[in-house]
């Protein structure tokens, strides 16, 4: 079976692979089972449809340890679609799914270092549990491809800013993957009485204006320092125009070490991450260095901190709760995936070039086996 496989972190396009021979997918054994073994659940195979890339595939491709998996080679990818091929159940209760289901996917990123088996192959098994039925109403398995990852990681954004009805909030990254969520999740929690500013490129500004925002501030307008500097200007000289909260997506230090400025001081500034401009393992360590160094930086201004709240989302894996929500939002037209651009099979390498420059607007998707199987 063909799959894409690395088995040591690296540059990528020296290290991923395409294996034609890689082993077919297995259900678990059969029953009956030892007594050791954990309780048994639902497994289904999947064909799979598309694949999406995310950041955390690029880390761990290229600066995560390869020894934490448990497996001599691994299959990347935590965010995919596809169509059941085959159900196993222990039991001889009703199976959650049925052969011909159209699914959406992501397996935590436990599951995938201890089996070693991502997205980015033709077929896969995994637990029942880490998918949702495709909604009826959603045209195309493709439109739902990367819904997970991305609107999994806004949501727990937009729950730590806690946002309610007619509030100000400044949306930072808001063209990328998450981004694009966060805008959308956003708005439903503020309603039309808010207002939401977003920061991404001009060439965007109609895409983020399509999806909720009220304003766009082009940052390649103001380079460096200067788009801080622009904020405070804007926002932070009178009091009903600062923000009630910020949701950065993007990961930017400068803004925050700056928000005390424009960020009221019970806003509450919420960061997806920490950028920086590689994903060699120095700058990962130098990013949990700065998540470790904010989260325990004082609050009180006099003492050398913002003043402002600062808190980081933690997405290790996406709960059944916000899977089923989050599909019927997709399903309801509340929500829905912007994709950057798709790729063929064999062209893996060029995706993660699209998704490394960082300019990606949405999701990058990678063609599978497409809407056949």
């Amino acid at each position: 079976m063909e799959a894409w496989t690395y088995s040591r972190t690296g540059p990528y396009r020296q290290t991923l692979t395409l294996s034609t021979s890689h082993p077919y997918p297995t259900f678990p054994p059969k029953p009956p089972f030892p007594s050791t073994a954990p309780k048994p659940e639902e497994w289904i195979l999947i064909s799979v449809s598309y694949a999406a890339l995310n950041p955390a595939d690029l880390v761990a491709l290229t600066s995560m340890p390869f020894f934490l998996h448990k497996t001599t080679s691994a299959v990347p990818c935590l965010d995919f679609t596809g169509v059941v091929l085959d159900v196993w159940s222990p039991t001889s209760s009703t199976p959650i799914f049925k052969k011909g289901d159209q699914v959406i996917c992501t397996p935590p990123l436990p599951h995938l270092l201890s089996t070693g088996s991502g997205g980015l192959q033709k077929a896969i098994a995994l637990p029942a549990k880490f998918c949702v039925p495709l909604p009826p109403s959603v045209p195309s398995i493709r439109d739902a491809t990367g819904l997970f990852l991305t609107a999994c990681t806004a949501d727990l954004q937009v729950s730590l800013s806690n946002l309610r009805p007619g509030q100000r909030v400044l949306i930072i990254g808001a063209s990328g993957g998450v981004g694009t969520m966060a805008v959308q999740l956003a708005r439903c929690q503020i309603g039309p009485s808010g207002y939401i500013v977003a920061v991404c490129s001009g060439r965007n500004r109609d895409l983020v204006l399509g999806l909720g925002a009220d304003e766009v501030i082009d940052y390649t307008q103001h380079p460096g320092p200067s788009l801080a500097a622009h904020l405070s200007q804007r926002f932070g000289e009178e009091e009903d125009k600062r923000f009630d909260n910020i949701i950065d997506t993007y990961g930017s230090q400068p803004l925050y070490t700056s928000c005390s400025s424009y960020l009221k001081p019970s806003g509450t500034y919420s960061a997806a991450s920490i950028h920086y401009d590689s994903y060699r393992l120095w700058d990962l360590f130098r990013s949990v260095l700065t998540i470790a160094s904010n989260t325990l930086w004082p609050k009180t201004p006099w003492l050398g901190g913002t003043g402002r709240t600062w808190k980081i989302t933690s997405m290790m894996g996406a709960t059944s709760e916000q899977m089923t929500r989050l599909s019927k939002m997709l399903g309801e037209g509340k929500l829905k995936v912007v994709i950057d651009s798709e790729w063929g099979w064999e062209d893996v390498h060029s995706a993660l070039d699209v998704l490394g420059s960082g300019h990606a607007a949405g999701k990058v998707l990678v063609r599978v086996n497409g809407e056949g199987f």
